[in-house]
């Protein structure tokens, strides 16, 4: 599951091999703020299945803190990626 900060809306897809990728709005630099987590929770539970969601549960104490996997550009855009495993 991937999770990348710094899209212009909070947003829960699936990529091309059916991994979750989770859109969050804001600057990844600085921690997830706590209504875009409210946002991302309310978003995943349309998408994803029950454990993926507990996934993500487990992994917002470290999206509080900004603690990212990596941080690429993108057309300017800075973009903070965090790769969740099944053990997140």
């Amino acid at each position: 599951m991937l999770i990348v900060q710094g899209a212009s809306v909070t947003a829960v897809v699936r990529g091309s091999t059916g991994e979750p990728v989770i859109l969050l709005s804001g600057n990844g630099h600085r921690g997830v703020p706590e209504q875009t987590l409210l946002d991302m929770v309310q978003a995943a539970s349309a998408v994803l299945s029950e454990v993926e969601l507990r996934a993500v549960g487990r992994a917002i104490p470290r999206l509080r803190a900004g603690r990212a996997g990596a941080g690429v550009v993108v057309d300017g855009a800075a973009l903070t990626v965090y790769r969740l495993s099944d053990d997140d």
